[in-house]
């Protein structure tokens, strides 16, 4: 079974609250992870979370694992898990103001691809609600961290290309050609005249790019304040090691 995404699910240099509405309760639970990704490879191949009930109402969860990948054109795809990865308990009670350890491991680390995965803690609906709290709404909510089982030799690759600016619209794609995924905190866009300063400035959301896949942007309203004075169009990514850079050249602006 396949699971498709829309990309913004992805940005997750944190980890993802995905609301969803189920009319069973009256009361918002509140729960943290003490992690935002997991990281496996052969040298640890387990990794141990803790579960936090910071509410005043007990917390029934569901945990599974899904594998992640993206499609050519940039999509978050998740499907049923190959069994590699996998995680104990798969279901847990965490009593108001305590903690609970969620154990993750990898059967068989990779070997010179990363592989990627999505744990998915969700919370369960209450087992016994009040008929007085029957028609209220209750928020459930499901975390989503990001799981890398990384090679023991790590290979990083990525560049920016294929930067195009049409009628006053960005459009490029962040390569990745390494075996490991890229995460960027963000992209700047910045907009330079001919003497080199700066127009305007702009930073677009972070993304993971994952190994052997393209990202692409498509389309980017550029801001047309003085579109008339850029010539150049510079694009670096934030938080990346080494940084992706590319310039566009724009001889007659950026304006639509």
């Amino acid at each position: 079974m396949r699971f498709r995404l829309g990309w913004r699910f992805a940005l997750l240099a944190t980890a993802i609250a995905l609301g969803m509405v189920s009319r069973v309760g009256a009361q918002s639970s509140e729960f943290y992870l003490n992690a935002v990704q997991v990281f496996l490879s052969p040298r640890q191949r387990t990794a141990l979370l803790t579960l936090t009930n910071t509410g005043q109402v007990p917390i029934n969860f569901e945990v599974s694992v899904r594998r992640w990948q993206q499609t050519a054109d940039g999509q978050e795809e998740l499907t049923e898990s190959d069994g590699n990865v996998v995680a104990f308990p798969i279901l847990l009670s965490v009593p108001p103001g305590e903690q609970r350890t969620l154990r993750v491991g990898v059967r068989q680390p990779a070997t010179t691809e990363e592989q990627t995965y999505r744990l998915l803690v969700t919370e369960l609906p209450p087992a016994n609600v009040p008929e007085t709290q029957g028609a209220a709404i209750r928020i459930i909510k499901t975390l989503s961290l990001p799981v890398f089982v990384q090679p023991v030799n790590i290979q990083r690759q990525g560049e920016i290309v294929n930067g195009r600016v049409e009628k006053g619209k960005l459009s490029f794609v962040v390569r990745n050609r390494g075996n490991v995924h890229i995460q960027t905190l963000g992209i700047t866009v910045q907009g330079l005249n001919e003497r080199g300063t700066v127009v305007f400035e702009r930073t677009l959301d972070s993304v993971y790019v994952l190994a052997e896949r393209d990202r692409p942007f498509r389309n980017i309203p550029l801001p047309q304040s003085n579109c008339a004075q850029v010539r150049q169009v510079k694009l670096q990514s934030v938080g990346t090691n080494p940084s992706l850079t590319t310039e566009i050249p724009t001889p007659n602006g950026v304006c639509t």
